[in-house]
């Protein structure tokens, strides 16, 4: 079933959302009043857009502009505007290229791999990544303002607080953290 309104109005945006032109579309399907897209049912939780236009606070605080390629959560909005969505810009996940081949950090954002059989010594403490409340891993990725002083760069190992996003690139795992949400760097 497809019955999707298909939105070619001009869309203003509140200060916490952002409009988006959704360039990966697929059958939709309506349970319950909602359209989801029939990937939310593969487990593919991303989708690939281009920013049409955007609240003041996205663009503050992600660092996105009109015509940015992005990555988002799929399931974070409603597709009953299609060929445009509209969400809140946290769910955006990271910027891409126009073949959605390469992601990058929004802004004051930090990519890390994961290193799920890391076990590290910190003053005298073993901390693994199997750890409740610390996680472990390789900084791969960073858009950090130059005038917000950080002590790690990429390639670094860093100890991070729970509560990051992750997504897939490929078999690559990558953990998405504010830089303030990575607790110290590790030296071996």
């Amino acid at each position: 079933m497809n019955d999707t309104i298909h939105f070619d109005k001009k869309c203003i945006p509140a200060p916490e959302y952002v409009v988006l032109k959704v360039l990966d579309r697929h059958d939709e399907f309506k349970i319950g009043g909602l359209y989801l897209p029939s990937a939310s049912f593969q487990n593919d939780r991303l989708g690939f857009y281009q920013v049409i236009d955007l609240g003041k606070k996205a663009a503050e605080e992600y660092g996105l502009k009109v015509g940015d390629y992005v990555v988002a959560d799929r399931l974070a909005q409603c597709y009953k505007t299609a060929p445009v969505a509209v969400m809140k810009y946290v769910n955006i996940i990271a910027k891409t290229d126009e073949e959605n081949a390469t992601f990058s950090p929004l802004r004051n954002m930090v990519f890390v791999k994961d290193d799920p059989n890391k076990t590290v010594d910190v003053n005298g403490f073993l901390v693994t990544n199997y750890n409740k409340r610390l996680n472990i891993g390789e900084v791969v990725g960073m858009n950090v303002d130059s005038d917000i002083e950080v002590p790690f760069k990429v390639g670094d190992k860093v100890m991070l607080s729970k509560g990051g996003d992750s997504f897939q690139i490929g078999t690559l795992h990558i953990w998405i953290y504010k830089y303030d949400m990575i607790v110290c760097k590790v030296e071996e």
